[in-house]
């Protein structure tokens, strides 16, 4: 699998002719790496014509709390991984080195790249082996907020994962003053493998009809690698526009945000425009992104606090810090009542700025999903009655607008992930809804996912509850 030539050879085979159309690239530093943790004063740049990146993967040492380390995997040696920062529409060729013990691919999550270059091992691409390496190379669009991880097994609750960010082809300058890159993630003590095995000795009838918990045990919760004890403060002036780019890369974690004193206009979600959207908490499933933008208008320190959906205690804080402030953040424990009480972002309020693709007229293909587990026989969840790798690939008519029918048979709430793809929301009684391509279902609950068949391939459709899907929540989805 080393060297170029073979992975062209590899590429042509999958038919993806247009990777090979244009010139070799001349740029030899591919992406801003600033530390996550750190606002950046945004203002007009020129971004070189290509972007040439690598990223390599190994076992490092972090941490994560004040004085404790942990041994994981990661990209260049840090958790979460380098930021990516490109502009829409440039061409970008990102090669993936494993350094690790086992094999290993990345998925580009939400941007609907070529099939050969999805990262889905066993789907779209052989796992780069241990000492190899292999080259993705696509354009960046459309722009948005978006992120990588490994699409190998549990790989991605041990730290693999970054952030993708593509900036429109205008100056970003302009919609905000500052912004922060802030990605939420749950973190075990043990290795999910271990993790699933105790999963899989529970009752088989928890986490499925009967209800229960069917969650790993995580020891903490992380904000850009970070317990809320190292977790960098978020630096503004008074009168300045800050964006906040919100990713939930964890692995089963429903999140709920807030920031005190201060009220979040939702401006993007999973990376797509919506009409702005004025709230006090918004809820972030596992794979979705918000963007949000609040006016820094009541100097002071405040808290930005984030915890699971299921829990009244706050897990995360980060303090928000008005420049020449004097103020201290006191202790913050549970959720603050101004936000526990105030709005909350529902998928309702999420109304789309334009529509991302124009179905053919007259052409609808429906296909039923039924979310499902086994009621006896152990940690085991469908679609369809059918748990993957033993289940029959979902035919796609090409040009055709598809409706997913989806309907949740379990008590618990699933994340569904569609790679290459957005999809429309219908929720019950609405016409149409917001663009996104992960959306999370929740108990009992049904609605219509629509989207156009214009990007053939054979593509992954999963829960992305990391866990779920290891335990056979997913689909291929493949063009006729």
């Amino acid at each position: 699998m080393k060297g170029r030539p073979v992975q062209k050879l590899l590429c042509i085979a999958r038919m993806d002719l247009r990777l090979f159309t244009r010139r070799e690239f001349l740029s030899d530093s591919a992406y801003v790496a600033a530390w996550l943790g750190v606002g950046r004063r945004l203002a007009a740049t020129t971004l070189p014509e290509a972007r040439e990146i690598t990223l390599t993967a190994r076992e490092t040492t972090v941490e994560i709390s004040p004085g404790q380390t942990r041994t994981t995997w990661a990209y260049d040696g840090r958790v979460p991984g380098p930021e990516i920062r490109v502009r829409e529409g440039e061409r970008v060729r990102i090669t993936l080195r494993n350094e690790l013990p086992a094999p290993t691919s990345i998925h580009w999550h939400g941007v609907p790249v070529p099939n050969a270059m999805d990262g889905v091992a066993g789907v779209t691409q052989a796992p780069v082996s241990p000492g190899d390496s292999f080259t993705y190379e696509f354009d960046a669009s459309p722009a948005g907020t978006y992120f990588y991880h490994s699409h190998v097994g549990l790989q991605l609750d041990r730290g693999l994962y970054g952030p993708l960010i593509i900036e429109p082809r205008e100056d970003a300058g302009a919609t905000a003053d500052r912004e922060y890159v802030l990605l939420l993630d749950d973190w075990l003590d043990i290795t999910p493998e271990q993790a699933f095995a105790e999963l899989q000795q529970r009752s088989p009838m928890r986490g499925g009809m009967m209800g229960g918990s069917d969650d790993p045990l995580y020891a903490a919760h992380l904000v850009n690698g970070r317990t809320g004890g190292l977790a960098a403060p978020l630096a503004v002036a008074r009168g300045e526009r800050v964006r906040l780019r919100l990713i939930n890369a964890g692995s089963a974690t429903t999140f709920r945000v807030g920031l005190a004193g201060h009220r979040l206009t939702v401006t993007h979600a999973d990376g797509q425009r919506v009409r702005p959207i004025d709230v006090d908490t918004l809820v972030i499933g596992v794979g979705e992104r918000y963007d949000v933008q609040f006016v820094a208008g009541n100097p002071g320190v405040w808290p930005l606090v984030a915890g699971s959906i299921d829990s009244p205690l706050v897990s995360l804080v980060v303090p928000l810090v008005y420049e020449r402030t004097l103020d201290s953040l006191r202790p913050v424990t549970v959720w603050p009542s101004e936000l526990s009480r105030g709005r909350a972002l529902r998928y309702v309020d999420l109304v789309p700025v334009e529509r991302m693709t124009t179905p053919a007229p007259g052409v609808v293909q429906t296909i039923p999903i039924t979310l499902g587990s086994a009621m006896m026989g152990g940690y085991v969840w469908t679609i369809n009655g059918q748990a993957y790798p033993n289940a029959d690939p979902i035919g796609l008519d090409p040009g055709a607008r598809v409706r997913l029918r989806v309907t949740n048979a379990t008590m618990m709430r699933h994340p569904l992930h569609l790679h290459g793809h957005f999809f429309t929301v219908r929720l019950p009684g609405q016409t149409s809804g917001p663009a996104k391509d992960t959306v999370v279902v929740d108990p009992m609950a049904s609605f219509d996912l629509d989207f156009v068949a214009d990007n053939p391939g054979r593509w992954f459709f999963h829960c992305h509850h990391l866990y779920h899907m290891e335990g056979g929540m997913a689909r291929t989805l493949e063009y006729r």
